[in-house]
């Protein structure tokens, strides 16, 4: 870790927390609702195999502070406060997931439930189905570096090592964002049999890489303070493949859950942040009528009511380096 960065989270971050600093930066802007996203929660640190997951004691500790310095609302609330140009009193934020994982239900919850926040879990439809290997893509690679840190894997004419072809400098995630619906589920199968990935994430704590089950997902959304939404089939970047294959993304997981549930899933969370106007239009037809993304893909998508961006918590930093870095969102991506 660089010099600066020790200095900031050992120093400065906790300086500027004793001293009211995170109050005054939040206040700097106008912006009243921010939105925050986690992917998952555990009680051992996992960050040694992937950055999804932040530890129960942060996660606690960070709810609890929410809990007392905004007010808590739901996605549906800030959909209405946006289209309304309504501005509030107190800084209000709301609080979602994204994935399925199945730490949700057995880590995350609990303490969502003690301090009594609003929150939407975004679940992949995959999760409300039998699978051989009870994860998305992203852990399936997380553990090709896992496992075989140093090895060149190779993957068509690309070379990747520790998941960088260093002569096209491109991760491999990068490229499997860029394939068609086909091609990414030839390769990722092709890896999975190869090096017997599905046996291999079995020897992992399984808090760490395993999705929610059907059974699982009820008793998650039978919690009163818990709403459902869709994060797509198999996890594509809809706005990098086939408009059909989108559309049947997003068709499907609505279908899908809300079979399993047995309640209308009206919200929907674009993977990996990827969408464009034809997705939107598409998902607002499909019935979604809140959407959430990462980042505005434009200027225009500011201004659309459709959609919401959100600021993504980190797990591999402190609990005050989180903090000072959410009050700033409320400048960066507050509304």
């Amino acid at each position: 870790m660089k010099v600066t960065k020790k200095i900031a989270r050992g120093i400065v971050f906790p300086g500027m927390m004793k001293l009211g600093l995170d109050k005054f930066i939040r206040n700097l802007t106008s912006n009243s609702v921010l939105n925050i996203m986690y992917h998952g929660v555990v009680n051992e640190d996992s960050n040694y195999f992937s950055p999804r997951n932040i530890k129960r004691d942060q996660f606690e500790a960070q709810i609890k502070y929410l809990k007392n310095n905004f007010d808590i609302i739901s996605i549906p609330e800030a959909f209405e406060i946006q289209r309304s140009n309504r501005k509030l009193n107190k800084k209000a934020i709301t609080v979602s997931f994204d994935d399925g994982l199945q730490n949700n239900l057995y880590t995350a919850l609990p303490v969502i439930e003690k301090y009594g926040i609003p929150t939407t879990f975004f679940i992949s439809g995959i999760c409300t189905e039998e699978m051989n290997i009870r994860c998305l893509w992203p852990e399936t690679i997380a553990s090709l570096k896992y496992f075989h840190t140093n090895e060149t894997i190779d993957v068509e004419s690309y070379h990747f090592k520790n998941l960088i072809d260093s002569e096209r400098n491109i991760h491999i995630s990068d490229f499997l964002k860029t394939c068609d619906y086909k091609e990414r589920d030839s390769i990722l199968s092709s890896l999975t049999e190869k090096y017997e990935l599905g046996k291999k994430l079995n020897q992992l704590p399984e808090e760490v890489w395993k999705l929610i089950t059907k059974t699982e997902l009820i008793q998650l959304s039978d919690s009163g303070l818990v709403e459902i939404g869709s994060h797509g089939y198999l996890h594509y970047n809809l706005a990098n493949i086939d408009k059909t294959k989108a559309m049947e993304e997003l068709v499907i997981s609505k279908k899908m859950l809300e079979q399993a549930i047995g309640k209308e899933v009206n919200m929907f969370a674009y993977p990996d942040g990827s969408y464009n106007s034809e997705v939107m239009q598409i998902a607002e037809e499909a019935g979604y009528k809140y959407q959430l993304a990462v980042n505005y893909r434009s200027n225009e998508d500011k201004k659309d009511k459709r959609i919401l961006n959100r600021h993504c918590i980190s797990s591999s930093t402190t609990f005050e380096s989180n903090i000072i870095v959410l009050n700033l969102s409320f400048l960066s991506k507050g509304f």
